[in-house]
């Protein structure tokens, strides 16, 4: 449970699966605002976590790792939660008084499994077959076209966070019915490209073009390499002073 609303990737203020409100070492009680998954990185999150607002710290549930498939060893020091059989480590913490912290954004931190629920299967197919949708998915699992995707669950519950780096690009420009410059030299647009696929007569593999906003005038430049542009670039300003 955490009070942190910015933590849930989805969460849910109609139902709290009978907890209305938890009671705390002193008898006070706190009431239970939601409930929903807590993302703990890109490609990870927990289930079932309630959403508390006057909680001071975030709470982990043991009996949650557990059920999972995960053990957790309690030290005089430090906390493990490995897999079942022991051979592998999901994530370390640390004692601080009465309390064992876990710190995710800590690189100490290590991952060696998703602590996500079951449903994640679907997620796992997603990837094995080449990032396909949830729909073409659900198409494979109703007409059996696919060994062994009896029983799994498509919900796209979460952005597939390699589907949204490949699939993320740049809004166009909107179109302008009017010049907003009055001078030449007054606004430059520039584009640096490269490597090309083959290299020039003179060795260069880069690009650099120079476009001014009022006269359209267009330069063209080629570079060795991307790292020359700095000192083309103030060459050019004097040049444009000098002769312009």
């Amino acid at each position: 449970m955490t009070r942190e609303s910015c933590m849930f990737k989805s969460y849910d203020t109609s139902k709290y699966c009978g907890f209305d409100s938890i009671t705390f070492g002193n008898n006070k009680k706190a009431k239970v605002k939601g409930l929903g998954k807590v993302a703990i990185s890109n490609d990870m999150s927990i289930s079932n976590e309630l959403l508390v607002e006057s909680l001071d710290f975030n709470l982990l549930s043991i009996a949650q790792r557990c059920e999972l498939g995960f053990k957790c060893i309690f030290g005089n020091d430090d906390v493990e939660v490995v897999g079942v059989d022991r051979s592998n480590l999901i994530f370390e913490g640390f004692r601080h008084g009465s309390l064992y912290l876990v710190d995710f954004n800590d690189s100490d931190t290590q991952f060696t499994s998703c602590l996500i629920s079951k449903s994640s299967l679907g997620w796992l197919w997603h990837r094995r077959l080449g990032h396909a949708g949830m729909k073409q998915l659900n198409k494979l699992l109703r007409h059996n076209l696919v060994r062994g995707l009896k029983d799994v669950t498509f919900e796209k519950d979460r952005p597939c966070s390699a589907c949204q780096d490949r699939k993320q690009v740049g809004n166009p420009y909107p179109k302008k019915s009017e010049m907003s410059t009055s001078k030449a030299f007054e606004l430059l647009h520039m584009d640096l490209f490269g490597p090309t696929t083959y290299t020039s007569i003179g060795g260069n593999k880069y690009g650099f073009v120079i476009v001014d906003d009022d006269t359209r005038y267009t330069w063209v430049f080629f570079l060795y390499d991307k790292s020359d542009v700095c000192d083309l670039f103030k060459s050019f300003l004097k040049r444009v002073q000098n002769e312009f």
